[in-house]
């Protein structure tokens, strides 16, 4: 265990560090330091993920299928006989159909 810490820390100081003092207006005079992109998404990630961006995405795919839901609502109150069992049935063979003929072209 002691190895390990003790490579570390040499690792740790044979990298060179850029060192800066910065004035920032909200905190004053302060010491920057770069670090490379790679090091720092690295660093601590752990394989964590961004709850952001997942929250984002589960709200617009909510809302795209919500819309659809409504849209498709909308549609068979208009137009009943459009979602009767036997259009529903014929679009699905259809379907199908074009499925199955895919395949057979893919091989």
């Amino acid at each position: 265990m002691e190895s390990t810490s003790s490579r570390v820390n040499v690792v740790q100081s044979s990298r060179q560090s850029s060192k800066r003092l910065l004035f920032d207006r909200r905190y004053g005079w302060v010491i920057d330091e770069w670090k490379h992109p790679a090091e720092e998404a690295l660093d601590g990630g752990r394989g964590m993920f961004c709850i952001l961006p997942l929250a984002k995405n589960l709200v617009q795919m909510a809302s795209q299928s919500i819309n659809l839901g409504v849209s498709s609502a909308i549609k068979a109150s208009e137009n009943p006989q459009m979602f009767s069992l036997q259009m529903l049935q014929n679009a699905l063979d259809d379907s199908v159909r074009n499925f199955a003929s895919s395949l057979k072209f893919g091989r």
